[in-house]
């Protein structure tokens, strides 16, 4: 009675664990369930499968294959137990995924297979969970192949020694040494690191580890070239449940970082100076607009006084404040666009954009100040191209290359705005802006450049005001939108600058 007590005690807790029991008489075919409830599949009593065959019509046909081959390398004595992971069809229609583990325990006087028990172990949660997990990782190593430099796991055990328990496939060429390498031996690692930081580097780490708080150090270190390199650290320190403190971090390389810091005379000082005058330019951008507009606001207010009229000499001196306030405020504008692009952060709404209207509001807008110069302006459009594009960056776009071929003409010179639809390299419909001036032109050499910030090429000492921003602006909002801009001149017969946009189907 006892033992009949202790077997239903061990079924009940074999089935509260999701395992259940098997018998197998491989002459009959009979299976035999011990527990009479597979209740893994949901199947009534009834409906439990009594032979081996009908309970192979339960396994996924993928998996059947391999079942059988598990089997076979057990009953042929390659392996001590039949082990294998398989798919089988609940009574509901799903697939449960099912470990079965099993031993053959009678044989017949010639070796053949007579009896095998063993247990179906119903694993489909933790099966979804290593799933998870293995995408989760997979995910993990997409994103680190794409990052700069390393993502990793460290931690010091209870001993105070370290350990990486993960580190990203960019090891190699920030660390010099491969992931096997350092998770095998973070010391290797250490012992790179120069002399003169890693005392530093100890205490940095000991005082992270004591507060919890963030760990950041940079620090020299020799790789197998023999050139030092300098690398930026960061990591965000957790303690485990059992002790050790585990830091997940980040590691780059900021050897030129450094060189450009040391170097400001350089070029790659100059880069490196230009993300920070942007976000200066970004700043100041938006500190200047608010007085700017005030004294524009006072001059008008001047220019409206009836009370008090201003002389002629007044109005002149009035009008050249706000002249100069609106090509601050446009030059400001352009400034924001500029920072805004480079940080990614200016939205566009691509629609379906007529272009001869387009064209036709710019050109009446920019009418009095090509009267002004004494230049003509004249729209080609032959057909009713439409681009798929931001309507008012588009517009943006047309003002600033127009603006341009007015300001550097010649007295008496034309400007042509062409409008017309073209096939692309691929096939695809585009739809091109061509806008041509007859102006002095632009130097062989100085054409790669025409689109660089602040870079006003031949016109750098000229009287005609600018600031070197919009052509940059322009070919920035010409990319965003999916498009190409070109320019092409001589010098003495002007030029041509063509936009290239997707156009609207």
């Amino acid at each position: 009675m006892p033992q009949a007590g202790d077997a239903a005690a061990l079924r009940a807790a074999l089935q509260g664990a999701g395992t259940f029991v098997w018998d197998w008489d491989i002459d009959s075919d009979a299976l035999d369930h011990l527990d009479q409830d597979l209740g893994l599949l949901g199947c009534p009593r009834a409906s439990l499968p009594r032979t081996r065959l009908a309970w192979n019509r339960l396994i996924h046909p993928d998996d059947l294959a391999a079942s059988h081959a598990a089997y076979l390398r057990h009953a042929g004595g390659q392996a001590g137990t039949h082990e294998h992971l398989y798919r089988v069809r609940a009574h509901d229609g799903g697939w449960h995924w099912c470990r079965e583990r099993g031993r053959i325990v009678e044989r017949h006087a010639d070796g053949r297979p007579r009896r095998m028990v063993g247990t179906l172990t119903d694993v489909t949660e933790q099966h979804a969970r290593d799933e998870a997990e293995a995408a989760a990782a997979v995910r993990l190593e997409r994103v680190a192949q794409h990052v700069p430099g390393v993502l990793y796991q460290f931690e010091l055990d209870a001993a105070g020694r370290p350990r990486f328990d993960y580190v990203s496939e960019r090891s190699l060429p920030v660390f010099g040494l491969n992931p096997g390498a350092l998770r095998a031996d973070a010391a290797a690692l250490l012992d790179r690191i120069d002399a003169a930081d890693r005392r530093r580097l100890a205490a940095t780490i000991a005082d992270s580890a004591s507060r919890l708080a963030l760990w950041r150090c940079e620090f020299r270190l020799r790789r197998p070239d023999g050139v030092p390199r300098w690398v930026l650290a960061v990591a965000s320190p957790q303690r485990g449940a059992d002790g050790p403190t585990v830091w997940h971090g980040y590691a780059q390389d900021v050897s030129e970082l450094r060189e450009l810091q040391r170097a400001r005379q350089g070029k790659a000082a100059a880069e490196a100076a230009n993300a920070a005058k942007t976000e200066f330019l970004s700043r100041m951008s938006h500190e200047l607009r608010t007085p700017l507009n005030a004294v524009l606001g006072f001059a008008q207010l001047l220019e409206l006084d009836r009370a008090d009229p201003l002389s002629e000499g007044q109005r002149r001196r009035v009008r050249l404040i706000r002249d100069a306030g609106d090509h601050l405020l446009r030059m400001i504008g352009d400034l924001l666009d500029l920072t805004r692009i480079e940080a990614g952060r200016l939205p566009l709404e691509l629609h379906a954009v007529p272009l001869q209207p387009l064209a036709a509001e710019a050109l009446a807008l920019l009418q009095p100040q090509a009267d002004a110069a004494g230049v003509r302006l004249r729209l080609e459009a032959h057909d009713h191209p439409v681009a798929l594009a931001d309507r008012t960056r588009l517009h943006q776009v047309l003002l600033n290359l127009l603006g341009n071929a007015i300001k550097y003409n010649r007295p008496q010179g034309e400007v042509a705005l062409h409008l017309e639809g073209v096939a692309g390299a691929d096939g695809t419909q585009q739809v091109r802006l061509q806008v041509r001036d007859t102006g002095a032109g632009i130097a062989a050499a100085d054409l790669p450049h025409v689109f660089e910030p602040f870079n006003r090429l031949a016109q750098a000492g000229s009287a005609v005001d600018g600031s070197g921003i919009g052509l940059a602006v322009t070919h920035a909002l010409v990319q965003l939108m999916d498009g190409r801009i070109d320019v092409c001149s001589r010098p003495g017969e002007g030029s041509t600058f063509a936009v290239t946009l997707p156009a609207a189907s």
